[in-house]
């Protein structure tokens, strides 16, 4: 319960109130009552508040750290180089701020998030867009100092690699919320490109790429508008929750499918043994090899290089063939060990 006032502590505030509209100074005898010790003030924007929390922003840093692992193994294998992405920061800010930060000329890629039905950018400095493009035409990536608009041919070359950068990014998504992100256009001027009120919050996403001995950065901005629908989701809890998932029939018989298109090479061995050095120098045609196994012994069948069946040999029409007759146990492996 708070504490009242008596009449006379009232009449002194009021006498200190007239003392400084008249240039005295109010009696700040008691500050080492109004401050708070062993606490340092932390500053705070009421004007333009946090709408993401610490938690959300972790959330959004593994998500991107996710993307950064996989569109660096696809970056590294068509550029035929050392690539090595890494995330730099996660940051909120005002969309005004975000703009001013960027070059001109840009190159500013705007993308739809489908789901949200909202727009979000990915940005990149020209250099490094030069620079990719020259390695993909076959040359070392010279890198240039005085930043040029490109052209619609690079543009062109540049859309398959940033169409798989927003797959990769949807991928990344996945474990928080399924959206799709669909390129929609480009824009080499930061200024014209408005896809939120300038005061309005955005999620910024910095990712430092380093390609042989050139750095640049790429930039990714999410409108907190977009975002705001599965915000909530945007949490450790969730998060994992959604990493555990159990996989749904209809997968299950999608993997099912897939594992039955694959192919591993099965070989059946006739037999091993061990010979000297110098009498494998000195073999002939007509020479015999005399193996350890029996004629009646079963051979090993590997499939992708396990043991899995023993068999007999034989023949099915004109083909050499096997007959699988049992599975391989841990005795049968054993025996071969000793062996």
């Amino acid at each position: 319960m708070a504490e009242i006032l008596s009449q006379k502590e009232i009449d002194a505030l009021l006498s200190s109130v007239s003392d400084e509209d008249m240039g005295g100074d109010i009696d700040t005898d008691d500050d080492d009552d109004i401050a708070v010790e062993g606490r340092a003030a932390n500053v705070y924007d009421f004007k333009h508040p946090n709408r993401v929390s610490k938690d959300q922003l972790r959330t959004l840093q593994t998500i991107h750290e996710t993307f950064a692992k996989t569109f660096n193994a696809y970056l590294a294998v068509r550029l035929r180089t050392i690539v090595d992405i890494n995330l730099i920061s996660v940051d909120q800010l005002q969309y005004s701020e975000f703009i001013l930060s960027i070059s001109d000329p840009s190159c500013i890629y705007i993308f739809r998030v489908e789901e949200l039905n909202g727009v979000a950018i990915l940005e990149l400095s020209p250099n490094l867009v030069l620079y990719i493009v020259d390695r993909l035409f076959g040359g070392k990536g010279s890198a240039t100092d005085e930043a040029r608009p490109i052209t619609t041919i690079e543009q062109t070359i540049m859309k398959k690699i940033v169409e798989k950068a927003m797959e990769n990014l949807s991928t990344a998504w996945q474990q928080v919320a399924p959206l799709t992100f669909i390129l929609e256009g480009f824009e080499s001027n930061p200024d014209v490109v408005q896809i939120a009120p300038p005061g309005e919050t955005v999620i910024t996403i910095s990712l430092e790429i380093k390609i042989q001995d050139t750095s640049s950065l790429m930039n990714i901005c999410f409108p907190y508008l977009i975002l705001e629908d599965i915000i909530s989701k945007l949490n450790v809890q969730h998060f994992i929750s959604m990493s555990r998932k159990d996989v749904s029939d209809e997968q299950s018989q999608i993997i099912d499918e897939r594992l039955k298109l694959s192919s591993l090479p099965i070989v059946a061995f006739l037999g091993r043994t061990e010979i000297a050095f110098k009498d494998l120098t000195n073999l002939k045609i007509g020479d015999v090899i005399r193996l350890k196994n029996k004629v009646d012994d079963l051979l090993e069948v590997t499939i992708g290089g396990n043991k899995k069946f023993l068999g007999r040999p034989g023949i099915k029409g004109k083909k050499k063939a096997i007959k699988i007759v049992r599975n391989v146990t841990d005795d049968d492996i054993e025996e071969h060990e000793l062996i």
